[in-house]
């Protein structure tokens, strides 16, 4: 048995197999490589994919082959609804003779309950990347993901949301730790994971909106970049008017701040700089605007190169594994864009949609980039940075969950009642607690042996992979119209999204029909699936 189910779990760690592939028309782009006003999704997805192919030829890069629909469907469910599709939901999408149905499923998870989830659990990681370091932290997150939701369901503009984030009035959430951080619609865990304190505000301001990283600009001129000591507290000076919170204390302290403070004092300098944006320009004072508004204001600038462009990047590396300037957030000199050109275009076209970001999740999508297949054709493709096949990403621990769960038929609330939720209490967050990753890049996301482990042997896997507890293997087995080939294919469609390979029916139909109790073959079959590297990728 251990050997046969080796077997099974080797079948799907190779890559995945070769299938017809439906060759899609390639559409022809503008013959200039700037952009001009507003252009439409396709125009758009056209002249990424016009600049995409004059670097591969400048680089003699042979792009890889179009993803097939299974490849398809499964990787828009994962990037846009957070979780792999439902079996009928595949079905559908493979059965649709729509040529149009590509664009017609983003669409339709774009409207879905599922995006907006998805994009908050998302923008929440990218903006408060420490509030999973500590309890107090962790009570700040209802709050903050229900503001994101809001903001989310509403279609607010990118540029929208920055400003009421970096303007939100302290009022609204009371103590620092207060009821309405932990449980009301609130973007102040923004502030108060970063305890009030001006340079931790600064910072965490020029990474996620700028792609900034001022860091070693704090204490000393930064050694291999063109950023001061001043030109960082300068910035920081725009939250000199907070109360920071004290060390002892902490979560029980008022916020407070002073919102016409504009300088502060750089530590162990006996220097005072005063509040100035990241190259010096000097703020505009007049109309009665607080420090922050001042500070909003050019942030989200339509004229501001650093804001469109760091908005753009995130979104491109989350589609395709990594920014056109990686790290996402470390834009610098020394640091160029692997393709300004599109990371351009893509600001450029985002400032021209108000900053709608499904604009540009339209476009990237619909994009022969994106459309790519995974599996490598060519020895060119090998280097990430050309973009010349789909990236294999290791799945979020949120999408790993939610996978599993939609795969097996698991029932799970997705909110509680009780903002004091420990993570013994719920499936769900011990999973996420123990697949908690803190790399940077999808790219390199490795498997712990404790996460192994609770694949292969968990409690969560072995009751959502049992006859008694799986509704999708419960109703497989029980179905009585059913043949095995059947059975075998849907428990395929519901782990990987896609049919047996030929190979693959000819080494697990014969185990299935064969075995003393086919129900629990097809229970090893199934548990196989789910702890291959198949499922825990997206590819």
């Amino acid at each position: 048995m251990a050997n046969f189910l080796a077997l099974l779990i080797s079948l799907c760690l190779g890559p995945v197999p070769q299938q017809a592939v439906l060759q899609p028309a390639v559409t022809q782009g503008t013959e200039s490589s700037g952009v001009v006003g507003r252009f439409t999704v396709a125009e758009a997805a056209a002249e990424i994919d016009r600049l995409f192919q004059q670097a591969w030829q400048a680089s003699s890069v042979q792009p890889s082959l179009p993803a097939t629909d299974e490849e398809y469907v499964r990787r828009l469910y994962l990037d846009l609804a957070g979780r792999v599709p439902a079996v009928s939901e595949v079905r559908a999408f493979l059965d649709d003779p729509n040529p149009q149905k590509r664009a017609a499923l983003v669409e339709a998870l774009l409207d879905s309950p599922a995006f907006v989830r998805h994009f908050t659990i998302l923008w929440r990681n990218a903006l408060i990347p420490d509030a999973f370091d500590d309890f107090g932290n962790r009570r700040m997150i209802p709050g903050f993901e229900a503001w994101l939701w809001t903001q989310f369901s509403a279609g607010v503009p990118y540029d929208q949301l920055v400003r009421e984030l970096l303007t939100a009035p302290l009022e609204a959430g009371g103590g620092a730790g207060g009821p309405a951080l932990r449980t009301a619609s609130s973007p102040l865990a923004f502030y108060a994971i970063r305890e009030l304190r001006p340079e931790n505000l600064a910072t965490g301001t020029s990474r996620a909106f700028l792609g900034v990283r001022l860091d070693c600009a704090q204490c000393h001129d930064h050694p291999f970049d063109r950023w001061k000591q001043g030109q960082f507290w300068s910035l920081a000076a725009f939250y000199s008017g907070f109360s920071p919170m004290d060390a002892e204390s902490g979560m029980q302290m008022v916020m407070t701040e002073r919102s016409d403070s504009h300088s502060i004092g750089i530590p162990d300098k006996g220097q005072t700089v005063q509040a100035a944006f990241l190259e010096g320009e000097q703020p505009d004072w007049s109309g009665g605007r607080t420090s922050r508004e001042v500070l909003a204001d050019w942030v989200t600038s339509p004229r501001n190169p650093w804001f469109s462009r760091m908005a753009a990047n995130r979104v491109w590396a989350l589609f395709m594994g990594q920014g056109i300037v990686h790290p996402v957030d470390d834009f610098s000199e020394n640091n160029p864009p692997s393709h300004p050109e599109v990371l351009q275009l893509l600001a450029d076209q985002l400032v021209a949609h108000e900053f709608d970001l499904k604009f540009l999740v339209r476009t990237i999508t619909a994009s022969r980039v994106y459309q790519l297949s995974s599996r490598q054709t060519d020895p060119s493709q090998a280097d990430s940075l050309h973009f010349a096949r789909a990236a294999v990403r290791g799945l979020t621990p949120e999408q790993l969950f939610d996978s599993l769960a939609e795969a097996t038929g698991y029932y799970q609330p997705y909110r509680t009642d009780n903002p004091f939720v420990i993570a013994a209490e719920t499936p769900r967050a011990t999973f996420l607690d123990l697949f908690r990753d803190e790399g940077e890049s999808p790219l390199q996301r490795e498997t712990t042996i404790l996460q192994a482990l609770a694949m292969m042997n968990g409690d969560f896997v072995d009751a959502a992979t049992s006859l008694e507890n799986s509704q999708t293997l419960g109703s497989v087995v029980n179905f009585p119209l059913m043949s095995d080939e059947e059975r075998l294919e849907t428990l395929f469609l519901a782990a990987l999204s896609r049919r047996p390979s030929e190979a693959e029916r000819s080494a697990l139909l014969p185990y299935i029909e064969q075995a003393e109790s086919a129900s629990a073959a097809l229970a090893d079959v199934f548990w196989a699936l789910l702890n291959s590297s198949e499922f825990m990728l997206n590819h």
